[in-house]
């Protein structure tokens, strides 16, 4: 290998990366990026987190390596204009360390506006754009969807975590992007065990009886896109049928949260559904679980789905997409039907073999498709073909 060679291959194989978030909360796309953060800090890779403002350490931070360089951009508490501003002015200050890094990696809106400003003011070969879109196929308004497409087509590499319709036809008009779809991964040695003693401590924290057998229930962030409301039709239809043996558990925070209360109560569901707001640990409410409900839009699920299945809990999910046809293929059996998807679960909670054999099932799956291992190589080689292409070698 000449000189030259053996140049360019330490600069691809040795990357300077810096990923781009609002805060470290606990998000899929937050949870996404420390993923990717520790990954690559550990296997010997420059990594830096550039974070909008800072928020309780014990909600994400506090999962990021000490091998990894934690800046916050502002000190938070600033209005959402003051916040941008702030992160304008940050991007002028250290524009000469932007230029020294191989990789900006951009996720959530905040991370794409930083992003598009950096290589606004980019001069030079570096650093490569990249984005993962985290909002794939979720129901946004269109005005805010054309926006993001409008941030999208100014990056070097794009990263999708499942294809639609509308996003296909955006690669179609911007054949210049460096594009790869990449599902969300897991770590399947985060997965831990959960005694007893703690499951009953967290069953009678939340006010499930001692009497209940069943649990079902599902974890995430209580916010409009998410529609926490559409859990309750099936819950009602497999209380109805099943009595008083099961109970149902939303934990989550967000904006929806006191509203989710009040449809709770409304609906007549308020001794048997608990909503006991955000969990620091999602492994203990997924320990005391039978089955699991998620939401899915076409294929695409997200990551905590995952860890719940990783952990042993059968998943199904609430089909977003209404066109959309079950494969084959889907992991997840879901269904734009409540009382179709209340019939299915019914089902599995009488039978316990079921559950088994769906969790087995879920657990070789994920092993095999949705590992942090496997999104990592994907992304290692996106970053490596943005950095040659936007240097103009060809090879």
């Amino acid at each position: 290998m000449s000189n030259k060679e053996t140049s360019k291959a330490s600069y691809v194989d040795r990357m300077n990366i810096v990923h781009v978030l609002p805060a470290l909360t606990k998000g899929g796309g937050e949870k996404v990026a420390v993923d990717l953060a520790n990954h690559a800090a550990c296997t010997g890779h420059e990594v830096t987190m550039l974070v909008g403002w800072p928020v309780d350490r014990e909600l994400l931070e506090h999962k990021i390596s000490s091998a990894v360089s934690v800046i916050f951009i502002s000190s938070g508490g600033a209005s959402i204009i003051l916040r941008y501003v702030k992160l304008i002015l940050w991007i002028w200050r250290q524009r000469i360390w932007l230029a020294n890094q191989d990789i900006i990696h951009c996720h959530l809106t905040f991370g794409a506006i930083f992003g598009s400003v950096t290589k606004l003011l980019r001069r030079g070969k570096r650093p490569c754009i990249v984005e993962t879109y985290h909002a794939v196929g979720m129901p946004i308004p269109w005005p805010k969807r054309w926006f993001h497409a409008w941030l999208l087509a100014q990056r070097d590499g794009i990263v999708l975590m499942a294809e639609d319709m509308f996003w296909r036809k955006f690669l179609s008009r911007h054949k210049h992007l460096i594009s790869r779809t990449i599902p969300n991964g897991i770590s399947i040695t985060d997965t831990v065990s959960v005694g007893k003693k703690q499951q009953m401590n967290y069953r009678n924290v939340i006010g499930v009886p001692k009497s209940c057998r069943f649990i079902i229930g599902s974890l995430g962030r209580m916010a409009p896109d998410r529609q926490p409301w559409v859990y309750l039709p099936i819950f009602e239809e497999i209380a109805r049928v099943i009595g008083p043996d099961v109970h149902f558990v939303l934990a989550g925070d967000g904006p929806e949260l006191n509203r989710m209360r009040s449809l709770v109560e409304a609906s007549g569901l308020e001794d048997k559904v608990h909503l006991p707001g955000i969990a620091l640990d999602p492994f203990v409410p997924y320990s005391i679980m039978d089955l699991y409900i998620t939401l899915n839009v076409g294929p695409l699920t997200g990551l905590a789905a995952m860890e719940a299945a990783s952990s042993g809990v059968p998943v199904l999910a609430i089909q977003l997409l209404p066109e959309y046809q079950q494969n084959a293929e889907d992991w997840i059996w879901s269904s734009v039907d409540p009382l179709e998807l209340a019939g299915y679960a019914v089902k599995l909670i009488q039978s316990p073999s079921d559950r088994q054999r769906l969790s087995e099932k879920q657990i070789a799956f994920i092993q095999e498709k949705h590992t942090t291992d496997a999104m990592v190589r994907s992304y290692y080689e996106l970053y490596k073909i943005c950095i040659i292409s936007l240097s103009g070698d060809k090879q």
